[in-house]
């Protein structure tokens, strides 16, 4: 089976599953949130012991599981206690290691713990404040969250399409030599083009100055997140995150643009809406 017929398969598998999740709201979305970042915490993780760094997965883990409990359930009195606690865990964890990089060790596991659980965390609080802000409008936080992911992916597919067909400008080679500006204004327009269709069919009450600027962040803030994870990766000399998903690499490179977008849409929603 070749690579495309790999790709293919895990999405026919992934995308419905993905969706239904999404659909069902509630404990079920915070287990796919859950899931993607287990998984992608400990592929971040094992990527920085190729560097011959020691992060805590265990703890860090931990940590970020009860920082999803948290605000999956607003419990912060208990369960930010528990929060706490790990964090001096951590701490206090890493001087009876007796490893080398003490101080690394530490902010990676840590940088672990904000860069994953808490940005896709950022999803929770979007998909249930429109559901609360848009009451008119049946599953609201469904189609809202649907459009992000589909707006991403097709963002993803202007870029590497129009980049291999017309790039001839770097985009920013020091960290992904592959992609180019060429390739990056096509994701851009894709995106844009995505919400305005959204808006157009009125799938959701969105102005027109709010479709813009949507598209526009997811845009700018998915293809960011690309890079921030191509930069992880190539400064510990991996091709992928893992060979967890045939095709696409790992969890961390399938959900990249989704992690550094989750907050920026959750800042910009709060700010439209």
């Amino acid at each position: 089976m070749n690579e495309l017929s790999k790709r293919i398969l895990v999405a026919i598998v992934g995308i419905p599953t993905i969706l239904t999740l999404i659909f069902l709201g509630g404990w079920y979305f915070f287990l796919l949130i859950l899931i993607i970042s287990l998984v992608a915490q400990l592929e971040f993780y094992e990527m920085q012991k190729k560097k011959n760094y020691q992060p805590q997965r265990i703890n860090g883990i931990i940590a970020g599981i009860l920082l999803l409990l948290g605000i999956q359930t607003g419990e912060w009195q208990i369960i930010g206690i528990g929060l706490v606690f790990m964090l001096m865990l951590i701490l206090a964890f890493e001087m009876f290691r007796h490893h080398e990089n003490m101080s690394t060790n530490i902010g990676i596991t840590l940088v672990g713990i904000l860069y994953i659980p808490l940005f896709l965390g950022a999803l929770i609080y979007t998909k249930s404040y429109v559901d609360h802000t848009f009451t008119t409008v049946q599953y609201a936080g469904f189609k809202y969250i649907t459009m992000i992911l589909i707006t991403i992916w097709i963002c993803d597919t202007f870029a590497y399409t129009f980049g291999i067909l017309f790039g001839k400008h770097k985009l920013y080679e020091k960290v992904s030599p592959n992609k180019t500006i060429e390739g990056g204004v096509a994701g851009l327009i894709g995106a844009i083009v995505s919400i305005v269709v959204v808006k157009m069919f009125n799938i959701l009450p969105l102005d027109w100055f709010s479709a813009i600027i949507i598209g526009i962040t997811v845009g700018v803030f998915g293809q960011m997140g690309d890079l921030i994870e191509s930069w992880f990766k190539r400064d510990a000399s991996v091709k992928d995150s893992s060979a967890l998903l045939p095709g696409h690499g790992g969890m961390l490179d399938r959900f990249d643009s989704l992690l550094f977008l989750s907050p920026s849409i959750l800042i910009l929603t709060f700010l439209l809406f």
